[in-house]
């Protein structure tokens, strides 16, 4: 069975990799196939896709070339591929697949709030259109993946979308891992942090939904009364500057930038925190749950899904308020780590596993091909 999978680059972020761990956990019965759309960015796992030795299409359009190119362009790959399936994510990913949903089932996974995440990236009221103009084409296509039960209620509850299936994101265990001690003290030492030091960790976005200040404002107080505690920061963002003013020099708290060795980070931590305003099902979350990092976060849906799933593990605190998050983080380190970490790391081989997640995504091919012959 051929599958085609659309979406707009191979950026390193979140989407590009539960891609990725969809396509190299395939069966050798599917035969992938993937359409790229626009000219892949600095930072891209391009690479990492031609390993798998799969067919990819690049097209290379701009966003107005786009708009103009790419359905023909698309569709001619789709009369001479003859996919069984078509697969997409993202806006023009899920706009364009929707085309063909006449002709065969496509699939549309969905990873986001649209009306949260269009109208803080690009304004509320072009966010608010390009989230109206995705409802529409998921509403043509023979199944939409959330991934999350918080997402698929969102879809149901704002758009009406009542028959979307949850598929939760997958983390890759074998490269996301939790470290021995002896591991832990190497990589400490590599990134000159004391084996003493209580460390939390926690990601900058490249914009506020992130919320990152709320982070280093609770941090600023809590720091300043543990002493051997250190707060690590990894990405960039708009926000790491009013980050740095906040800290004003305190060396306890540490911002790396981006790094492509983000497991490295996660394995000489003790903790995680995300602030976060908005996510789908966040791989950063898995990735450190996968690490066995206890975790501590905003109450936002799929947060609450996370600690629904993993109440031993991780707390949440109110979103917005770095006083309840200073009170959370004065409440979390009462409770012995080892035990968290314990049940974290129970909870992600059971619900998360990035295996199960592209067996999932198998085996509803299946289902999908046999109710259109």
């Amino acid at each position: 069975m051929k599958v085609l999978y659309i979406t707009s680059t191979l950026k390193k972020a979140g989407p590009t990799s539960q891609l990725y761990y969809i396509l190299s956990n395939l069966a050798e019965n599917i035969t992938p196939v993937l359409i790229t759309l626009s000219p892949e960015p600095t930072q891209s796992r391009l690479a990492d896709f031609e390993m798998l030795g799969i067919r990819i299409y690049q097209l290379k359009l701009s966003r107005i070339e786009g708009l103009f190119l790419a359905q023909k362009k698309v569709q001619a790959i789709v009369e001479s591929e003859k996919p069984r399936v078509i697969h997409s994510q993202g806006y023009r990913g899920d706009l364009l697949a929707s085309n063909f949903a006449k002709l065969l089932p496509v699939v549309c996974t969905v990873r986001n709030f649209p009306q949260l995440d269009f109208a803080m990236t690009y304004g509320r009221f072009i966010g608010r259109g390009m989230a109206y103009r995705q409802s529409l084409a998921l509403r043509k296509v023979a199944c939409v993946c959330a991934v999350s039960d918080a997402v698929n209620n969102n879809l149901e509850q704002t758009y009406d979308i009542t028959d979307a299936v949850t598929v939760l994101n997958g983390v890759d265990t074998e490269k996301f891992y939790r470290a021995n001690i002896k591991q832990k003290t190497s990589l400490r030492k590599q990134y000159g942090i004391s084996e003493k030091n209580r460390v939390w960790i926690s990601s900058l976005g490249k914009d506020s939904r992130k919320n990152s200040v709320t982070v280093a404002t609770a941090f600023k107080r809590f720091l300043t009364k543990n002493p051997e505690d250190m707060l690590i920061f990894i990405g960039d963002g708009l926000q790491r500057d009013e980050c740095e003013k906040i800290a004003a020099g305190n060396q306890q708290f540490k911002f790396f930038g981006k790094v492509s060795n983000v497991s490295d980070y996660l394995q000489m931590a003790d903790y995680f925190v995300s602030a976060s305003r908005a996510e789908g099902m966040p791989n950063a979350v898995l990735e450190a749950m996968a690490c066995g990092l206890p975790s501590i976060l905003s109450d936002i849906a799929p947060h609450n899904e996370i600690h629904s799933l993993n109440p031993d593990g991780c707390i949440v605190f109110e979103t917005e308020s770095h006083n309840d998050l200073y009170d959370k983080l004065v409440e979390l380190v009462k409770v012995e780590q080892n035990y968290m970490a314990d049940a974290t790391f129970v909870v992600v081989n059971e619900h998360f596993s990035s295996k199960a997640m592209s067996t999932n995504y198998q085996q509803l091919y299946r289902e999908l091909v046999q109710k259109y012959e």
